[in-house]
């Protein structure tokens, strides 16, 4: 037990010490890091989802959701034309071709070949207008916030979980998907997540967002997060697996440790939108 414990706050530790100085030290270490959770969560939900079939199908995607995402990089960076996204699809077309082929005997289909697309590829692509909220400047205090709060809103739902949601007759979220996630767990994510909200802004934050903006945030992260970790176990427990890789040992994979962040980051993107039109 204590080894175990040991190894996880050790692996925590050196996870949150290269997210944090890799955001913090360029643009383009933001972009291998956000490749490499684009890549490795899909690698994982293929896996989970249709182990073994459809190797073309999925390199089609891998390339896919890697070329769309560099290509919106350099559009956000260099100010290149947004047309040239349109490049990222013609692996997802030569995809359909394939599959013409190979499920011309018995027309087996997976819907989930394609879901990584929605799933993972265009919150990944979101995270760009928090990095860059004014074309070509380069700003990560943004994103590591909304991580903060993430990291935050776990603690927070974990401890209080732990300490009075488990007891019984305590009451459960999803009980049939996820039997320890309480209502007390997300309340206690609440308020850490709110409280961490607040401190951002007085700290560091008001240059960057009004303080409404970041209890927005916040409110996004208590609320839509918990059902992105939701669905990620429900494919967990479809898959009958109890973490989605090993990545990060004592953690889980990369799935395991964003997929409340999956969620997350569209609705984020949303409330700066409209903050930059207000």
């Amino acid at each position: 037990m204590k080894s175990t414990l040991l190894k996880r706050t050790a692996s925590g530790a050196l996870f949150l010490c290269l997210m944090v100085g890799g955001l913090l030290l360029s643009e383009y270490a933001y972009l291998a890091i956000m490749l490499f959770v684009l890549c490795g969560a899909t690698v994982e939900f293929y896996r989970m989802t249709s182990p073994g079939r459809f190797r073309k199908e999925k390199l089609c995607i891998y390339c896919a959701v890697s070329a769309f995402y560099i290509l919106a990089f350099c559009c956000r960076c260099f100010g290149i034309q947004a047309g040239w996204m349109a490049l990222a699809f013609l692996p997802v077309l030569l995809s359909f071709i394939l599959l013409i082929y190979d499920c011309k005997d018995d027309y087996e289909f997976n819907s989930a070949l394609y879901m990584p697309l929605p799933y993972i590829m265009l919150p990944v692509v979101s995270t760009l207008l928090l990095v860059y909220p004014s074309e070509g400047v380069y700003t990560p205090w943004i994103i590591l916030s909304v991580f903060f709060m993430v990291w935050m809103n776990d603690v927070g739902a974990y401890c209080l979980g732990m300490a009075f949601g488990q007891r019984p007759g305590s009451r459960k979220l999803f009980p049939e998907i996820s039997p320890k996630k309480s209502w007390i767990g997300a309340a206690g994510g609440t308020v850490f997540t709110l409280a961490t909200a607040v401190a951002v802004y007085f700290i560091y934050g008001r240059q960057y967002l009004p303080l409404w903006c970041w209890i927005a945030i916040a409110a996004a992260v208590a609320t839509v997060g918990v059902y992105g970790d939701l669905f990620e176990s429900l494919i967990k427990r479809h898959a009958n697996v109890k973490d989605s890789g090993n990545v990060i040992p004592g953690h889980g994979g990369v799935m395991d440790r964003f997929d409340d962040v999956l969620f997350v980051m569209p609705v984020v993107a949303i409330i700066l939108i409209i903050q930059f039109l207000i």
